[in-house]
């Protein structure tokens, strides 16, 4: 039987799992760059992605989370985990550990890649590992572009939630990624010298995760508040309620005053269960 991915090693005790259409990548890079240079790009594309997720895994493990496995795909790496860590903080680190990874391969790439004999990359002038370094550092740029699902928007989300709760820091995160998914849409389309499908169909897929990362913090929010069996529809495109709220406070507890309005003389002419408490409402906001 056909499997959709196949393991190929394990780091870690993280399985890593090549997926089958990355057998399209081989084909451009051999078609582009003939079969050597094509052969070793892909071969340290596919180091350099994994390398990218394990530091992302290594921290999420620091943090009690379980990594499932990490998959490789044309379109990059997904390190696949049964929780991701909540603490602003921690998010933060975690998100912030796989570019760093990044940056360090295309230092040394660009760096001192030139010193090292490997094949020249066609139509370029350089080899191939300084070809992979300048690579790593555009990966850098583009996952640290403040938007889900790219890097930069738990970066980003990180920053927000202690000002404004992490419902609602998923939500700015995740409009402006579908904001740039547009534009980066319309930028295939209309703005090259042909049709970049590439780029439209990445620009999709940004698109709708992160529609899907609001809708599932949602979700796991109302779960906390309300139950999980209690139902309920998110809609991606609402924002959260309680908008100007602050939610980050939303473990504070607030004591008000007890009532001083005028009543009857007697406190016998009050109802039990109209009679003011002396000691306040308590309430969670």
């Amino acid at each position: 039987m056909l499997r959709s991915s196949y393991k190929i090693l394990t780091v870690w005790g993280i399985p890593i799992r090549l997926h089958v259409s990355l057998a399209i990548l081989v084909a451009i890079l051999v078609y582009d760059f003939g079969w050597k240079a094509g052969i070793l790009i892909e071969i340290g594309l596919l180091t350099s992605i994994a390398l990218h997720e394990l530091g992302h895994s290594i921290v999420a493990l620091k943090k009690g989370c379980v990594v499932r496995e990490i998959l490789l795909m044309p379109i990059g790496g997904a390190a696949r985990m049964e929780s991701m860590p909540t603490r602003p903080l921690d998010e933060f680190l975690m998100a912030i550990a796989g570019p760093a990874v990044s940056f360090v391969l295309g230092f040394a790439g660009t760096r001192w890649g030139g010193y090292v004999p490997a094949p020249i990359v066609p139509h370029y002038g350089i080899n191939v590992l300084q070809f992979l370094g300048i690579i790593n550092i555009g990966l850098v740029i583009f996952n640290l572009l403040p938007s889900f699902p790219m890097d930069g928007g738990r970066v980003l989300r990180a920053i927000l939630t202690p000002k404004f709760g992490r419902l609602k820091a998923t939500y700015i995160a995740a409009r402006l990624g579908r904001f740039m998914a547009i534009l980066f849409g319309i930028f295939a389309l209309f703005f090259g010298e042909q049709i970049s499908w590439t780029l439209f169909a990445i620009a999709l897929f940004i698109y709708i995760i992160a529609g899907n990362e609001y809708k599932m913090v949602a979700m796991q929010e109302a779960a906390k508040r309300q139950g999980p069996l209690s139902g309920g529809f998110f809609d991606s495109d609402q924002p959260p309620t309680s908008w100007w709220s602050n939610e980050a406070d939303s473990d504070r507890v607030v004591v008000s005053p007890p009532p001083y309005e005028k009543g009857p003389a007697s406190e016998t002419d009050i109802h039990p269960d109209e009679r003011p408490n002396p000691f306040g409402s308590f309430f969670n906001r």
